[in-house]
């Protein structure tokens, strides 16, 4: 897992939710083009046995690989590609029904579907039938890949990099109110707050500005400026990770500073009440974060050499001490996820590890030879996508191996595990198949 600045990160996932270049031919089904392109590269560590196949599985345009919840309600299970949105049968992939100029499904409920269309309209249709309810059109200025709808306490919020952000009523689609003056670059909406709309921008692509708006008008409430990740929120107090220190050029000096910096911010004036500083280091000169996260009393941060590959995570007491004793994780590898539910992973060489940061015990996975791009841990299932293409499902308890799929991919998004499937979306395809019998 290579660490980047937030921008790039950012940018980043932007690029993988409309990258699509196949890696077969239009007359060579996606199986055979895994078999064909992943030969040379086979595992030999696992049995023939837990290989597997899809049980359904269809092309996709690739957007929304990293949707915090899939977009499926009441057996159907909705996805775009070649500019057309399609609903399907969760179990079989048979469509129900198509829309055209339609993109991906930005907000799915148990009756309707919300997205935006290539024609800068946001559209409102029925879950079941597809029948159009409404359509009004949000961006004034050319739909860019940074156009989002989000459903938040019964408002619709739509974004637009290029054209602000605005408010509809997600039954009639009349639209509440309308801020174009706050810039969206590289933004998003974070949620609303005690009153207070949190949303975000980047300033010169490292700086972020984070807006405080009044959910009922969009009037700007307050605004403030860093170099800012936003972590959490609790009592009144939002709290951002503060990179400022950071040195993104190579020096010829050390450059003294500390592992992590976190700042609280207001919610309702948006200024900075508390700056804590943890883990003082004599040069922080090309140290990169990949993940920071507060999780009950620690901080957990996967943090290494920007001129190198490696993440290792670190565990640190919040409201102590700027030297206050930490933990290192680097002895297990290179830091992939976590903690999640307790568990976090680490990969060296072909070995996984999954650590137990509250007791310290340990499960050992062995994986297919390559490097991981994505791992989940998903109930009792550890699911991992390969940069060889392959994709593996894990007992996470024993760390054995209970499927491999040949996917032909090399980016894989968000896996959903519902109704006894495992859906597996990637950059040109989606996959479905059965949760292993273990996992069940």
């Amino acid at each position: 897992m290579k660490k980047s600045m937030l921008i790039v990160k950012t940018m980043l996932t932007t690029s993988l939710l409309i990258s699509g270049t196949s890696l077969y031919s239009s007359n060579e089904s996606p199986v055979e083009a895994a078999n064909s392109t992943l030969a040379s590269s086979t595992p030999t560590t696992h049995d023939s046995t837990t290989f597997i196949k899809s049980k359904w599985q269809t092309t996709t345009d690739g957007m929304g690989l990293y949707d915090s919840k899939p977009a499926i309600s009441n057996g159907i299970i909705y996805y775009s590609s070649g500019g057309t949105l399609n609903a399907a049968e969760m179990a079989t992939g048979n469509i129900i029904w198509t829309y055209k100029n339609g993109l991906h499904p930005q907000i799915v409920t148990n009756n309707s579907v919300f997205f935006i269309d290539t024609n800068g309209y946001l559209v409102k249709v029925n879950a079941k039938t597809g029948r159009l309810l409404w359509k009004v059109k949000a961006a004034t200025a050319p739909i860019e890949i940074g156009a989002y709808a989000e459903l938040i306490n019964g408002v619709l919020y739509f974004t637009n990099e290029s054209g602000g952000i605005a408010a509809y009523d997600p039954v009639s689609g009349k639209q509440i109110w309308d801020n174009n003056k706050i810039p969206m670059y590289a933004g998003g909406l974070l949620g609303e707050y005690d009153g207070v709309l949190l949303v975000y921008g980047t300033v010169d692509n490292i700086r972020s500005q984070f807006f405080g708006l009044d959910p009922t008008s969009g009037r700007k409430l307050w605004r403030t400026e860093g170099d800012y990740t936003f972590l959490n929120y609790q009592d009144g107090q939002f709290t951002f990770r503060d990179h400022s220190d950071a040195t993104y050029q190579a020096v010829n000096a050390p450059v003294p500073g500390y592992l992590i910096t976190l700042v609280k911010v207001d919610v309702t004036t948006g200024k900075v009440t508390k700056k804590e500083n943890y883990q003082s280091l004599e040069d922080i000169s090309r140290i990169g974060n990949s993940y920071t996260s507060l999780q009950g009393s620690y901080v957990y941060t996967a943090d290494g050499n920007l001129d190198q590959s490696d993440d290792y995570l670190t565990r640190l007491t919040l409201d102590q001490a700027a030297n206050t004793h930490s933990i290192s994780y680097e002895e297990y590898g290179d830091w992939l996820v976590g903690p999640v539910n307790g568990m976090a992973y680490f990969q060296k060489g072909t070995q996984i590890t999954g650590v137990n940061v509250n007791n310290g015990s340990i499960v050992k996975l062995t994986g297919l030879g390559s490097p991981i791009l994505s791992l989940q841990l998903i109930g009792k299932g550890v699911y991992i996508g390969y940069k060889n293409g392959y994709y593996s499902i894990m007992n996470a308890d024993t760390g054995s191996t209970l499927g491999i799929l040949k996917t032909g991919d090399m980016q894989f998004g968000k896996t959903f595990v519902t109704h006894g499937q495992v859906f597996i979306p990637t950059e040109d395809h989606l996959f479905t198949v059965s949760l292993p019998q273990e996992l069940q």
